[in-house]
C-alpha cells in the first residue's frame, strides 16, 4: 500500500505547493467554485492597565464596522474569547462594562484568517488620561504592537486607511490600493497602512510591491507579526523558502498561536522535505482553521509519510467536503479512490 500511495503522491504534492496562498484563497470566499465565504477567528486578550490578565466574566461585543451586532461572549480564565466568523469583513470588539470605560478596537477578517485583539480596561474612576482616551478606542488587533491612536495616525490618513480597508472587503483592488498608498502619504510612519497595502497587491498578484510594502511595514513596526506571517507566506509563493522560514518563524515568536503561521510554515518545511517538523504545524493549522481546505490536503500528504493511510483518506475526504469543485479536487478525488481501494483489501 505505501509503494502505491507514493507513485501519486509526487503529483499531488507538487500541486499543492503550486496551490494559490492562503490570504489568495481566502480572497475567493474560500476556493474556486465553492461559494463559501471564508471568515476567520477573532482572538482577544483584554488585560488590565499594567498589562496583567483580565478576569472571568468581561462581557466583549463583536459587530460589523457598518452598525450591528455580530456575536457576544464573556472572556474565560486569563481575560481571554474568541469569535469564529463565517464571513470576511471589518469589524469592531468592544468591551462595555459598568465599572470600566467603553474600548473598542478595529479588526479586520479579510486577507489573513487570524485576527489579534488586545483591550485594556480602563476603571471609570481613572481620569489621568481622558485627553487620550481615543487610542483606548483603536487599540491594536495585533499583540504587542501600537495601536493607530499611540502612533498619533492624522485623521485624513486614518480615513483613507479605513477606506482602503472598505475597498479591500469589497475586492475593489484598484481603490483599496489607491486609498491605502494616500493613507501612507498623508502619514509616512504608518505600518498598518504599508501592511494592508501589501495585502491589496498580493491579492493584485504583484509581488515585487507587495513584498516592498510588508517590509516596510516591518521595518517601521518590527514587532507587527502579522506582517512577517505575510511576507512568509509570500515568499513560500516566490518558492524562497529559506526567507519564508525566517519570516514566519519571527511571527510565530511574536504571536504563538496565529494558525496561518503555522500553515504557512508547515507548507515551507513540507517543500523542503521536512514533514516531520512540518506535521504538528499542520495539525494545529486543521484545529484552528477546520475550514482551510488546503490545510487538508497537506496535512493528508503528511500522514501518508507517516503511513497512516486511514488518516490520510480522512484528510483527504475533508477537503472535497469543503471544496467539491475546488482546484485540487481532481487530484484528491484520484488518491481517495486508490487509498479506499487499497484499505479494502
Amino acid at each position: 500500500m505505501s509503494r502505491r500511495s507514493s507513485h501519486v503522491l509526487l503529483p499531488l504534492l507538487l500541486f499543492c505547493l503550486s496551490a494559490s496562498s492562503l490570504r489568495a484563497q481566502r480572497g475567493m470566499g474560500g476556493g474556486a467554485g465553492s461559494g463559501r465565504p471564508a471568515g476567520g477567528i477573532i482572538d482577544v486578550q483584554v488585560r488590565y492597565a499594567d498589562g496583567r490578565p483580565g478576569p472571568r466574566g468581561i462581557h466583549v461585543r463583536l459587530e460589523a464596522a457598518e452598525g450591528g451586532a455580530e456575536a457576544d461572549a464573556e472572556t474565560t480564565q486569563g481575560g481571554k474569547c474568541q469569535f469564529r466568523q463565517s464571513t470576511n469583513g471589518v469589524f469592531i470588539v468592544r468591551i462595555a462594562e459598568k465599572d470600566y470605560k467603553e474600548v473598542s478596537a478595529r479588526v479586520e477578517i479579510i486577507a489573513s484568517p487570524m485576527a489579534y485583539v488586545i483591550l485594556d480596561l480602563k476603571p471609570i474612576t481613572d481620569d489621568r488620561k481622558t485627553e487620550n482616551s481615543a487610542s483606548a478606542k483603536s487599540t491594536t488587533s495585533i499583540p504587542g504592537t501600537i495601536s493607530v491612536g499611540d502612533l498619533g495616525v492624522p485623521q485624513n490618513a486614518q480615513q483613507e486607511y479605513e477606506k482602503g480597508e472598505s475597498a479591500l472587503s469589497a475586492k475593489d483592488l484598484p481603490q483599496a490600493i489607491t486609498h491605502f498608498e494616500k493613507a501612507t502619504k498623508l502619514y509616512a510612519n504608518y505600518p498598518q497602512a504599508y501592511r494592508m497595502l501589501g495585502e491589496a497587491y498580493l491579492q493584485q498578484k504583484d509581488l515585487p510591491k507587495a513584498q516592498d510594502s510588508f517590509k516596510k511595514s516591518i521595518e517601521l513596526d518590527p514587532k507587527l507579526s502579522v506582517a512577517y506571517i505575510d511576507l512568509g507566506a509570500l515568499m513560500n509563493q516566490t518558492h524562497d523558502y529559506p526567507a519564508a522560514e525566517t519570516a514566519l518563524k519571527k511571527g510565530l515568536e511574536l504571536s504563538p498561536d496565529a494558525a496561518g503561521a503555522k500553515y504557512e510554515l508547515a507548507k515551507t518545511y513540507w517543500a523542503t522535505n521536512r514533514w516531520p517538523d512540518a506535521a504538528p504545524l499542520a495539525e494545529d493549522a486543521v484545529k484552528a482553521l477546520p475550514d482551510l481546505a488546503s490545510a487538508h490536503v497537506l496535512l493528508a500528504n503528511i500522514r501518508l509519510k507517516q503511513r497512516d493511510a486511514a488518516g490520510a483518506l480522512h484528510e483527504y475526504q475533508e477537503y472535497l467536503r469543503l471544496e467539491p469543485d475546488g482546484a485540487m479536487a481532481p487530484q484528491v478525488r484520484e488518491m481517495v479512490e486508490k487509498l479506499q481501494k487499497a484499505l479494502a483489501r
